[in-house]
């Protein structure tokens, strides 16, 4: 039995003698860790296709342990990214945050979209990404349930209520009359207090 994926690749790993371990976030299935076998080996097929920050289609079968891709296709390799170290940081911090902040198997459409505009914005914009760092760190947590706005001043409520219900290029728009650097305060403690 198979099934199809599209997926954003967060991770790979070493696994065994030649086999990846990929962590990817899918649009179907929410996050999952895929094995590749003969994913490390020079001329494999499916190595190219399952580099961390790109979007691919995958093709999967069920495992008894732990599921197997059997085929991959990219779709968005983000290359504007992997070529600006300051793109893939931000790209890459993002993902972290996604891969430690969910559990396997919990589908949200609206998170794997989220994650999907921030690597556009990133790939296609030459600045702000410091600000679309917290912007898609307030709208993760929103999307997850644990929105800071609802513990927040009145002041500050009204700034992730317009963060989360906002495009990116509104919120830079209007980017004076936020306290980023208040605001990512707020997100970090609210990450170190998740139990």
């Amino acid at each position: 039995m198979y099934y199809n994926l599209h997926v954003i690749i967060l991770k790979r790993q070493a696994f065994r003698e030649d086999d990846l371990l990929v962590t990817v976030y899918s649009e179907e299935k929410g996050k999952l860790v895929l094995t590749a076998r003969g994913g490390k080996k020079i001329l494999s097929k499916l190595a190219g296709h399952l580099e961390p920050v790109s979007l691919s289609y995958l093709n999967v079968v069920f495992g008894k342990s732990i599921d197997q891709l059997t085929g991959a296709q990219m779709l968005r390799s983000y290359a504007s990214i992997k070529n600006d170290l300051i793109k893939t940081q931000a790209a890459g911090w993002f993902l972290n945050l996604l891969d430690s902040l969910t559990l396997e198997n919990h589908q949200d459409k609206n998170i794997f979209k989220l994650a999907e505009r921030y690597l556009d914005f990133l790939e296609h914009s030459a600045s702000e990404y410091e600000i679309a760092k917290t912007v898609a760190w307030v709208k993760l947590l929103h999307l997850l349930g644990l929105n800071p706005a609802q513990k927040q001043e009145s002041g500050f409520k009204q700034q992730f209520n317009f963060i989360v219900k906002n495009k990116m290029g509104e919120i830079i728009k209007f980017k004076n009359k936020f306290d980023f650097d208040k605001i990512n305060n707020l997100l970090q403690f609210e990450i170190e207090n998740i139990s």
